[in-house]
């Protein structure tokens, strides 16, 4: 893999960021803050930048905001990843039928990106607005490596620093997402530590000691990941969201539908309902853009295992 050039990964690491933080400008010693960048290096990166109309800067408040020249990348990226569009039009159907907040994503490289939120507001948030990132340190990011190569797969565990039962545990699991097809990160997921960790990556995203801590905080929270191996229909659990993949022509996850489940214990009969509705839906958006769904195994008919055909 080639080393990235210094200049590019400033360029992109102050886009994301100010993408990720719509609400206000910044002034250049905030990002420099906010992101560890040299300052003679941080207004040189801004200049080229505005120079592009890629960001904007206000003269009176010497703050930095998104320029007008992104919202005609936005409409040519939409243009040739026709899968965004008919992922929030699902959502939003999803969203009305529900009643519950639907959440589309999207792989952006080491992380995993918060793309439309569609529906009633969740009362418990996770990720605040479109352009929140995530690192996909396991679990999170489960419904993207599912179907992903064993390469990939090896790689989003490593990072994670995960114990080896752990690890051994979410590659099961992943099998399951592929059979069912829809991941079930649990509460657990957003337990306040982990909470707080993904805040202050957010806030330093550049900081390797924040990413380094969520990790820590992900290796030492319980299971996130719902395994249906040992349960029955009738039994109940709090879930965080259940995530279903919408794939492009390649056969690859491209973004992920999720359902934010509610903040009491369902059965599992109703999350396998959830699951099923939501597959149903990221179906129609992969078809729509057409996408290609990979094979896979399906559990032979009759299994009255939890999660697998009746």
């Amino acid at each position: 893999m080639a080393r990235p050039a210094p200049a590019s990964a400033r360029a992109t690491d102050i886009v994301s960021f100010l993408t990720a933080h719509p609400s206000r400008g910044f002034t250049i010693s905030e990002l420099v803050t906010h992101l560890g960048m040299n300052i003679a290096s941080a207004h040189a990166t801004l200049a080229v930048l505005c120079d592009s109309g890629f960001v904007v800067r206000d003269p009176v408040h010497r703050t930095y905001v998104l320029g007008p020249a992104l919202a005609v990348t936005g409409f040519a990226t939409l243009e040739q990843h026709p899968a965004i569009g008919a992922a929030v039009e699902q959502a939003e159907v999803l969203g009305d039928e529900l009643g519950t907040e639907i959440s589309v994503m999207a792989a952006a490289g080491r992380d995993v990106i918060f793309l439309a939120r569609r529906g009633p507001v969740a009362r418990a948030q996770v990720l605040g607005y479109p352009g929140d990132r995530t690192p996909m340190l396991a679990p999170i990011g489960a419904v993207f490596l599912a179907w992903a190569e064993d390469e990939a797969v090896s790689g989003w565990l490593e990072r994670a620093t995960l114990t080896p039962a752990l690890r051994e545990l979410y590659r099961r699991v992943l099998g399951e997402i592929r059979d069912r097809g829809y991941s079930v990160p649990l509460a657990s997921i957003a337990a306040p530590a982990v909470i707080d960790a993904i805040a202050k990556l957010r806030d330093e995203p550049t900081d390797a000691d924040a990413e380094h801590r969520l990790a820590e905080v992900l290796a030492k929270t319980d299971e996130m990941l719902l395994s249906f191996e040992s349960l029955t229909g009738s039994d109940k659990i709090v879930v965080k969201t259940v995530a279903a993949p919408v794939f492009d022509p390649m056969g690859r996850v491209l973004l992920s539908l999720s359902i934010t489940g509610p903040d009491h214990a369902i059965a599992v009969e109703d999350v396998i309902e959830l699951g099923r509705r939501l597959v149903q839906s990221a179906t129609i958006a992969t078809r729509q853009a057409r996408g290609r769904i990979p094979g896979r195994d399906l559990p032979p008919t009759g299994t009255t295992s939890a999660g697998r055909r009746r």
